[in-house]
């Protein structure tokens, strides 16, 4: 329908336009001039007002007219002053070309508005700029002047040198269309009117002395790019960028407006060309070649010839001396930069014993050590708690509550609802739209606690969600904005909502919110159904007058279009608060533009055991922050997952980049002191930041310049094994006691290892608690002591002959055992190593915890709990890895599963035949065979 309006529009206006062209009626004329571009003003004004409709529902309507009047305002500006610039650069154009000229001025025109409204974010922080007290080292700027200033100065400098060689070309244009063309190689002149107008190659000269008067300014602005040079040992200027290159380019400025001084005034231009003769082809061409050969000259040996040779002859012999204090600068900048300068660094004393006096202090870590690796839960929550094959776990958080009186450790996941998932046929109009539109609840569990069957031991299951727990009731489980609800969807229509299965029966739901846009108008009605579904959304029966729409519903595209200076973290978290969901997400400020700091790019070392390679991290997509070299963690962006309403709070005010869009846009931030108290409580230390963090400081911790130039200290990420496969640890959290700390803390980790070494060499954190929310703690263990890494504890894992050979026998026998995280927990003065591992059957698309391994030092214990396996650490000597009750023990708790599946099958074979199923019988035969032959393996390893 949409589309004959707008093509019968258009049809009608081109008819009507040819009718008033041959007709020579105006009115006609100008009505399908109208008529034309009707369907065009239409598009773009119901796309204006859509947007203004979203913006007033979530109540930011003040930030879209602000933003909405700075496009106007900035679009509107530049293309005056692009319009000016050029009409005075070719004001000398004759008459007799004017066409000419009049295309060039509005070329310039639209050039100008195109600009301004692609950079309105550079033009509105160079008017806001911010000064940070920050000045640096070599041009005694302020940090915020490279910020703000500098990167408005470099789009303004492409602008007028659009516009300058824009009225070149339009001078150089007119000037040849006065020429007759090439003959023989030459340029030859036939005056039309029997005079070559002078107004014509002055305007060329002219134009051509503006140009280099622009050169001339992008060369001064070029010394403050020095700032980030990659020329030396770092990034940041070096000894050749300060002494040679800093002033060549003042040098390379001046000899450009000399040369636009000379090419503008004839007896300077006629003395470097050589020509002194009236014929204006001669002049131009020697002109152009002269000074373009001077220009680029200068330029060759200023700034490529003499610093490279001054940096080969002179600094490389000495670099060490010469660069020193221009390493400390890169080191003192970058630091600064990724906020590593506050790091509190502290020496971790070793503790060489683990005893029981050691565990009775520090219960709640202990009690909180995950066993359960997220992915292998994920999958676990997939089979279990989708309960239908339209919900969908996105990825599984990991939390802190407090319930029954205790401080505790969760992982929790949204279920939301997927539509993609439904049957093809399924896949109508009404049910994408007016059906299926939210998600119901959230799976949660212990991250320590699971049944005997190795599966995670639910608080919160089912939908509806239940809990044994008080604490974890929900009153509003429905998800209609989430990280999956990438579709509009229509509310409170005259079609119920499907809320949840109950048995063979289904429960319908109207929503209850204020989130969306209300339809209640036939012009709303037509506008969003041009935007989304065409004619089925205009023409549906089922939109009544206080039906709302709601879309832009996936949390992080949501919070991206109110704010979208900001960048976001990857992982958005679900939260149970005052029985209802809400999500949190971290949202960073960032720059490419501060003085002296190393860029992040999205790869790193990764060391394995046969050689080192880089690649690109994989573990958490950091491309969207890559090439950036400054970053702050400033706000926390909450969303109402059933309203959509959306909540910035500042978690840095001495952010100067914050700072400058908190001016930009009043009212749109709120203190971090007005967010409640009980959300405040779920802030995490986020784990992009952490892990960027900590690539930059595994070379950054090296402030001494010289231990810094030699690398020789660099850390790598420690790595560990998961499906077989060696891959980077990734930041995960825990529950610590610090050793001065009578609480329990929730904190985010990183390990490190050295540089082509397996052992630890120390580890940073990020607190997420209370007064200590964003607090980075990085420890270094001594480097007499010899700290087991996390693949050196797969690597004791693989060598213990009745482990390793039991995992392989679980390997060959129809199942897959899945190695979990290797943990590093550290405990008082010493460090406990956990890894969980997991047995998957063939048949089964799930895995169930079998075994905990503990290591302490080079002692080694598994056992079917954590508490088992800790006991064997604390029962056992010191010296040689044993296992916990000898061989037997733990063979007694690894065939225990074979003794309980023989069993099953054995049962299952005696009720199938009673029934006369006999090829289910069969089948539980056969497995009974396997748990028998399972048994009698474990037996002869035993022995």
């Amino acid at each position: 329908m949409y589309a004959a309006i707008f093509i019968l529009f258009i049809v009608l206006g081109l008819f009507l336009i040819y009718k008033g062209i041959s007709g020579k009626k105006k009115f006609a004329l100008l009505t399908g001039v109208f008529s034309s571009i009707l369907p065009f003003a239409f598009l773009g004004y119901a796309n204006f007002w859509t947007e203004k409709l979203w913006f007033d529902s979530v109540g930011y309507s003040m930030r879209f007219w602000k933003l909405m009047s700075t496009l106007a305002i900035y679009s509107f500006s530049a293309g005056v002053l692009s319009y000016l610039f050029v009409k005075a650069a070719t004001f000398r154009i004759s008459k007799r070309s004017g066409w000419v000229h009049s295309i060039a001025v509005r070329f310039a025109a639209i050039i100008g508005i195109l600009w301004g409204a692609f950079n309105w974010e550079s033009i509105i922080l160079f008017i806001h700029a911010e000064k940070t007290g920050v000045l640096d080292p070599v041009l005694k700027e302020d940090a915020g002047f490279y910020m703000f200033v500098l990167p408005f100065l470099d789009k303004l400098l492409i602008l007028f040198t659009m516009l300058a060689a824009l009225s070149l070309i339009a001078s150089l244009f007119v000037f040849v269309r006065e020429e007759s063309g090439w003959r023989d190689g030459k340029l030859v002149i036939v005056r039309r009117s029997g005079i070559l107008p002078e107004e014509n190659y002055r305007s060329a000269f002219f134009s051509a002395a503006i140009l280099l008067l622009v050169i001339a300014a992008g060369r001064y602005i070029d010394r403050f790019h020095l700032l980030y040079s990659q020329f030396g040992v770092v990034n940041g200027p070096g000894w050749t960028d300060v002494n040679i290159r800093l002033p060549a380019y003042t040098v390379v400025a001046v000899i450009m407006i000399i040369l636009a001084i000379g090419i503008a005034v004839p007896v300077l231009r006629k003395k470097v060309s050589g020509i002194f003769n009236t014929d204006p082809a001669k002049e131009l061409h020697a002109t152009l070649v002269s000074f373009g050969a001077i220009a680029g000259l200068s330029w060759l040996i200023s700034l490529t010839l003499i610093p490279g040779l001054v940096q080969w002859i002179y600094v490389e012999p000495n670099e060490i001396t010469l660069e020193k204090p221009f390493i400390e600068n890169n080191i003192r900048f970058t630091r600064m930069a990724y906020g590593l300068d506050k790091a509190e660094e502290r020496e971790y004393e070793v503790q060489e014993e683990l005893d029981a006096n050691l565990i009775s202090q520090n219960p709640v870590t202990l009690r909180n050590i995950r066993l359960w690796d997220w992915r292998a839960l994920e999958a676990v929550y997939r089979q279990f708690q989708e309960i239908r094959l339209y919900y969908e776990f996105t990825d599984v958080d990991i939390d802190r509550y407090w319930y029954n009186d205790e401080y505790r450790q969760v992982m929790v996941s949204a279920r939301e609802m997927n539509v993609n998932n439904l049957p093809d046929k399924s896949q109508t109009f009404v049910n994408r739209r007016f059906k299926y539109t939210h998600g119901n609840g959230i799976t949660m569990n212990s991250v320590s606690e699971f049944t005997p069957d190795g599966l995670p031991n639910l608080l919160i299951k089912d939908i509806p969600p239940v809990s044994n727990v008080p604490e974890f009731s929900i009153d509003r489980p429905g998800i209609y904005y989430g990280e999956l609800n990438n579709e509009p969807v229509v509310v409170n229509s005259t079609e119920a909502e499907f809320d949840y299965p109950k048995g063979d029966q289904n429960v319908y739901v109207h929503y209850e919110g204020k989130g969306g846009v209300q339809l209640n108008s036939l012009w709303r009605k037509f506008i969003y159904g041009w935007r989304f579904d065409g004619t089925q959304f205009f023409l549906s029966s089922y939109i009544k007058h206080d039906s709302r729409i709601l879309f832009d519903r996936n949390i992080l595209v949501r919070s991206g279009k109110i704010g979208p200076f900001l960048a976001f973290d990857n992982d958005p978290y679900v939260v149970l608060s005052g029985k209802k969901l809400y999500w949190i997400l971290d949202a960073y400020t960032t720059s490419s533009s501060y003085p002296y700091s190393e860029k992040f790019f999205a790869r790193e070392v990764i060391q394995y055991k046969e050689s080192d390679r880089t690649e690109r991290i994989s573990s958490r997509e950091l491309g969207h922050l890559s090439g950036i070299n400054y970053i702050r963690n400033s706000v926390k962006v909450v969303v109402d997952a059933y309203e959509g309403s959306i909540d910035y709070y500042v978690f840095d005010e001495t952010d100067p980049v914050l700072k400058v869009w908190g001016r930009i846009f009043p009212g749109l931030f709120k203190k971090a002191s007005d967010m409640p108290s009980d959300l405040f409580s779920h802030v995490r230390y986020p784990s992009d930041f952490l892990l960027m963090q900590g690539i930059m400081y595994s070379k950054y911790h090296m402030t001494d310049p010289e231990v810094f130039y030699n690398q020789e200290d660099l850390w790598v990420r420690a790595t560990e094994k998961y499906y077989g496969e060696i891959r980077p640890v990734e930041p995960y959290y825990i529950l610590w006691e610090q050793p001065e700390s009578k609480d329990a803390d929730f904190v985010l980790m990183l390990p490190f290892t050295p540089k082509n070494k397996q052992v630890m060499i120390g580890w940073i954190a990020g607190m997420c608690d209370g007064k200590n929310y964003g607090r980075f703690l990085a420890y270094k263990f001594p480097k007499e002591k010899r700290i087991l890494g996390t693949q050196q504890v797969e690597t004791k894992i693989d060598q213990d002959p009745f482990l390793s050979s039991q995992l392989t026998l679980w390997d060959q026998r129809g199942s897959r055992v899945i190695r979990g995280n290797v943990l590093a927990i550290p405990v008082s003065k010493t460090i406990l190593y956990v890894e969980p591992i997991y047995l998957q059957s063939e048949t089964a698309a799930y895995p169930e915890l079998r075994l905990i391994a503990v290591m302490h030092n080079d002692r080694l214990s598994y056992a079917e709990t954590f508490d088992e396996a800790l006991k064997g650490i604390l029962s056992s000597g010191s010296g040689r890895a044993v296992r916990k009750e000898g061989e037997s023990g733990i063979l007694k708790n690894i065939g225990g599963v074979n003794v309980k599946e023989a069993k099953e099958a054995f049962n299952d074979y005696l009720r199938y035949t009673g029934e006369g199923k006999f090829d289910q019988a069969s089948s539980a035969l056969t497995r009974l065979k396997r748990a028998l032959e399972q048994l009698e393996t474990d037996s002869s390893v035993a022995r």
